[in-house]
């Protein structure tokens, strides 16, 4: 198992919490907290079941405050739990999964 590298919190607090919704009919996942959208996880779902993570979204209103970050490894948390793999097309789910190797598995490449 690759050693962990912690993924730091946001830098800005919300109220309430974020938290992940899975919606399939819009094929995306979103980070949101309350009635605020943070920002969404657009992907293609593979002939063998995979996630094609295609884009990495934040809203202007928190952008560069670290939501990126939370919301892509929410979004592998739940694939994770789901026994599912991933295709990285974004470039910064690319550059997350370098940077936190305890994600690689996740891979549909490994």
């Amino acid at each position: 198992m690759p050693s962990e590298t912690p993924v730091p919190p946001p830098t800005v607090t919300l109220d309430p919490p974020p938290a992940l919704r899975h919606n399939p009919d819009r094929d995306r996942y979103e980070l949101w907290s309350g009635d605020d959208l943070v920002g969404v996880e657009g992907y293609e779902r593979g002939t063998d079941g995979n996630l094609i993570l295609l884009h990495t979204v934040v809203t202007e209103k928190f952008g560069r405050a670290g939501f990126a970050r939370l919301l892509v490894s929410k979004v592998l948390d739940d694939v994770a739990a789901h026994g599912g793999t991933v295709t990285p097309v974004c470039t910064y789910v690319r550059d997350f999964l370098e940077r936190f190797p305890q994600y690689r598995d996740l891979g549909a490449d490994r």
